[in-house]
């Protein structure tokens, strides 16, 4: 293997002359690596590419690229968590009622693709369905069936979180060209990047914080999960967008009525009060007074109404369209033909309906409510140590699904299939565990009466006495 290993060096000799090539290299090793450990860090690092776009201001990659190089990478780490062995778990849980819905909906938007007007948005949407939505969904079952990788991929998730809030503020504060306006009173990290997103991983950033600080049993976890409170509260706000903003209060109302119920939860959660009453000073301080107001419109109240984003004008398109095509709909990425500006309704259901009618809905509804079963199964049966978890979980989908109603097509809200995924590997788990305690003990043949014991088998490298 030595020798081979030269070998390969003295091939690869004339490219790691070159530097691009050299660093390309080193980074496809280093990312094989991070795979064949777990699963949780190609799921996680998904967002990385955002801040190192924000920091070079450009992508080297195609459009699109970046979405099937992490697809690519998810599977992976799939592969070798089979050659493993370690998730058996997780492999019976690919037979669950969420995956193999989710295959069915693939199943008919190949269908209708052939019929729709808008083909080339389709074969687009398609794709990236597989890659993002179908591939996250089964890296998430293989994370949340092991209790170290779910913990893993939170604590990756918020630091990618943080970070981007972070670069936010010290553009902010610096009046360097960031938080550049790229709608009118929305700001985000460069001016590729749709503010909609960083208000999105900031909000779900903060529902990670408040997790961290509910569930630390160390004093520096808790400071720094408060510490970020304000940060990442900062950063949902100068994006400037309402839907996330609606989406993290209703998530916070799901943790708070989830985990109030304890003593010391309550006692935790006075603690986060106070990060988020900091926030709100900071980001007075911080972010525009307009930027602010647009943001929290639609819980103030001052918005004038569902129009003044053209929402409403959407969704009554969408409607009008699935009356006159109940059945088959137009067709996948059909609405693009109606409306080539607005390419989606800002809608999943009414989306899935003008597309492929009322099998789309009835298949995207069944793969909600499957995905809701199996995280308040989760909920339901785990034990102290693993209910919170479960809590963060459903709290995060409920976030997810607030803010498939307002915004993004279905393959922009993948979130649904990652938070949902993650409680169907950890529902797997611990139906596994409830099944190994309640497995009644074997009797001994030999001694009538005695329970078998199983002799305890030698530690690696230990011998014989």
């Amino acid at each position: 293997m030595l020798g081979a290993g030269l070998l390969g060096l003295i091939v690869l000799l004339p490219a790691l002359m070159q530097p691009t090539l050299a660093i390309a290299l080193v980074g496809l090793v280093g990312a094989v690596w991070l795979a064949s450990k777990s699963v949780a860090y190609p799921l996680a690092l998904a967002g990385i590419p955002t801040i190192v776009e924000a920091i070079t201001g450009s992508d080297p990659l195609p459009k699109g690229g970046v979405t099937f190089l992490f697809a690519a990478w998810i599977g992976v780490a799939i592969l070798f968590a089979v050659t493993r062995g370690t998730h058996e778990t997780a492999g019976r849980a690919l037979l669950s009622a969420p995956v193999l819905l989710s295959l069915a909906l693939l199943g008919v938007m190949l269908l209708g693709l052939g019929a729709s007007p808008a083909e080339a948005y389709g074969s687009t949407k398609l794709q990236h369905y597989i890659a993002d939505n179908l591939v996250f969904l089964l890296g998430a079952i293989y994370v949340g069936s092991r209790r170290s990788d779910l913990r893993l991929f939170f604590f990756i998730t918020l630091a990618i979180a943080g970070g981007e809030a972070l670069l936010l503020m010290l553009k902010l504060v610096s009046g360097g060209g960031a938080g550049q306006e790229t709608l009118r009173n929305r700001l985000s990290l460069s001016a590729k990047e749709y503010p909609i997103y960083l208000a999105r991983s900031a909000a779900d950033g903060l529902v990670i914080a408040i997790y961290a600080v509910l569930a630390a049993v160390r004093t520096w976890t808790q400071l720094g999960a408060i510490a970020l409170i304000p940060l990442l509260a900062v950063a949902m706000l100068a994006a400037g967008s309402r839907g996330p903003v609606v989406a993290f209060v209703i998530g916070v109302i799901t943790l708070i009525a989830l985990t109030a119920a304890s003593r010391r939860g309550r006692r935790r959660l006075l603690l986060v009060t106070g990060g988020l009453i900091l926030a709100a000073v900071v980001a007075a301080v911080i972010v525009p007074g307009a930027t602010i107001g647009r943001a929290l419109s639609t819980i103030a109240g001052s918005s004038s109404g569902l129009s003044s984003n053209g929402r409403s004008a959407l969704w009554s398109q969408a409607y009008t369209a699935f009356g006159a095509h109940p059945f088959l709909g137009l067709g996948t990425g059909a609405f693009a033909s109606l409306n080539p500006a607005e390419p989606y309704p800002h809608d999943i259901f009414l989306e899935m309906a003008v597309e492929l009618g009322i099998v789309g809905v009835l298949l995207i509804v069944a793969i909600i409510a499957s995905l809701t079963a199996r995280l308040v199964q989760a909920w339901r049966t785990a034990s102290d140590r693993d209910k919170l978890d479960a809590a963060v979980l459903i709290t995060l989908f409920v976030t997810a699904l607030v803010n498939a109603l307002f915004s993004g097509a279905i393959q922009d809200n993948k979130e649904i299939w990652v938070w949902g995924g993650l409680g169907v590997g950890m529902s797997a788990r611990l139906a596994l565990q409830r099944r190994s305690v309640l497995r009644p003990p074997l009797a001994d043949p030999e001694r009538p009466g005695r329970v078998a014991v199983e002799p305890r088998r030698p530690r690696p490298g230990a011998t014989a006495a």
